[in-house]
Parts: C-alpha cells; structure tokens; sequence
C-alpha cells in the first residue's frame, strides 16, 4: 500500500478525531489528550510536530477524508537533541498494511533532518499494544525501561528508544 505524508492542515482535525474514535484501545482520556496536542500543533506550537498519512487510492470528498493515521512527535525540551513520539494511530481498516511503519519512518527521517540524536516512544504494557511494540521492535527500538503500575495497576510504562 502506497500512502503520502505530509504535515497536518486544519481540515484534518475531524479526520484525526474520528480516527482516534475508532480505535478501541484508546481510553477517552488518552483520546483527550491527543486531541489536545493536535489542537497546539495546529495552533503553531513548536512542541508538537505532526503529519498525516492519506491514502491517495480513497474516494475524493477532501484530503481529510483520505486521512488513514498520523504521527505527532517532537524535541523534548530538557534534552539536548532527543525527541518524543507522542502518539502513532492508524485507521483499524488500514492496520498491518504499513501505515504505521511508514510513519515511524518518516518522524524518524524529520527527527535525523532536524538534527535529533535519538526518538523515545513511552507505551503501555497492556496486551491491546502488543501489536505496536512489536512495530517498535521491528524498526530496531530497544526497550530501556520499564516502571510497574505506571498507568494503574497492573499497566506498566514501557520506554523504547532508538538511535537515528
């Protein structure tokens, strides 16, 4: 599957949060907080970088209707040239098609243009992000933490990070 990426517009927001809806692991207050950022970065806020991936392949009816995920990630401020991915999503219809994979790959290419040293992913331990660890993995991110009962008990904070 082809998909193009590019940065966020405006007319994206709906797309983003209709997405955001559809995928059932999300709990309403994760669902909040990506909202959140996605309001900043479309604010102008520098802290939060993101870009879309759409399916050209879709039908017509706006660029945001062709919304399939969307990367958001930036430099962490008490880091020298580290920076955070916040949040990878991916239409549950386009999963395990290489969506996600593309847009890892494309914040990790921006990450190394801007001249970032590294990407850190925190993720949750529950089993429904099984699948994105294993993304994580696949793409050469080793697991360099983990802080039990982090999230509530029983959901441990794992910390992925990658060299770029």
């Amino acid at each position: 599957m082809s998909v193009s990426i590019r940065p966020i517009a405006s007319a994206d927001e709906t797309a983003i949060r209709t997405l955001l809806g559809r995928i059932a692991i999300f709990e309403p207050h994760e669902i909040r907080v990506a909202e959140e950022l996605v309001a900043e970065s479309l604010a102008g806020s520098p802290d939060y970088v993101i870009h879309v991936a759409e399916d050209p392949d879709l039908p017509a009816g706006g660029a945001a209707a062709r919304v399939v995920g969307y990367v958001c990630y930036g430099h962490n401020p008490v880091t020298d040239a580290l920076h955070d991915l916040y949040w990878i999503a991916v239409d549950p219809a386009m999963q395990g098609r290489g969506v996600g994979r593309a847009l890892l790959a494309h914040a990790e290419q921006r990450v190394r243009e801007a001249g970032g040293r590294g990407v850190v992913i925190d993720t949750s331990s529950r089993l429904e992000y099984a699948p994105a660890r294993a993304l994580y993995e696949r793409s050469g991110y080793r697991r360099v933490a983990d802080i039990a009962d982090y999230y509530k008990p029983g959901d441990a904070l794992f910390i992925y990070m990658k060299q770029v």
